[in-house]
């Protein structure tokens, strides 16, 4: 019989699976638009893009690294922004100036590649023990480096970024996936555990 801890985990990457597959069928009945060009989306991105998410400046700490995002899930964070689903004003004003073609090439761009690995983070063991237990892999694919259906790449994330979504989703302030607000699957961990297992997905490449 499944423990509790584990019924929760199986429930809620149901849902965020379904809710993945359902995006990407969203994503394949939306309006053509010509492939993606990497070379394209690199201009687009030192113009629009890397004066912030590229940035290792403390002021830029919760500014998410983008390099090796999915396309799925970066077109997705896009729309959501556009969308006013996400709220971060600078985000929602970038959104609704780019178009479907610019985010094509931005994700094109992004997809291809992987982050820095200047300045490796030690890692946690007790932040993989976590993730082996949460099993973030069922949802967020083979060395949680994302997935075609649209699920984030966690491994190689910055730490404050990771510690902030998180603290985010326990509280219910943000959304994590389809599962319910706050995210059961998250309400037991300590600030401690929290900050364990992004330490352990910023070490990861």
């Amino acid at each position: 019989m499944l423990e509790r801890g584990e019924r929760d985990v199986i429930a809620h990457c149901t849902r965020h699976t379904t809710a993945a597959y359902a995006l990407l069928g969203c994503l394949l009945v939306a309006p053509a638009t010509a492939a993606g060009d990497a070379a394209a989306g690199a201009l687009l991105a030192a113009a629009r893009c890397a004066s912030c998410h590229s940035s290792t400046e403390a002021i830029h700490s919760t500014v998410p690294l983008l390099e090796g995002q999915p396309k799925a899930y970066f077109i997705a964070q896009w729309r959501a922004f556009r969308e006013r689903e996400r709220t971060a004003p600078v985000m929602v004003s970038l959104a609704a100036e780019l178009s479907e073609q610019d985010v094509e090439h931005l994700a094109e761009h992004y997809a291809s590649l992987v982050p820095s690995s200047a300045a490796p983070s030690p890692g946690s063991d007790v932040g993989r023990a976590l993730a082996d237990r949460l099993r973030c892999d069922r949802c967020h694919g083979t060395a949680l480096l994302g997935t075609s259906a649209g699920s984030a790449r966690l491994a190689g994330q910055k730490a404050r970024y990771t510690i902030w979504s998180l603290q985010l989703m326990r509280s219910g302030t943000r959304s994590h996936g389809t599962n319910a607000k706050p995210d059961p699957l998250l309400a037991e961990l300590s600030n401690a555990e929290i900050e364990s297992l992004a330490a352990h997905l910023e070490s990861l490449r």
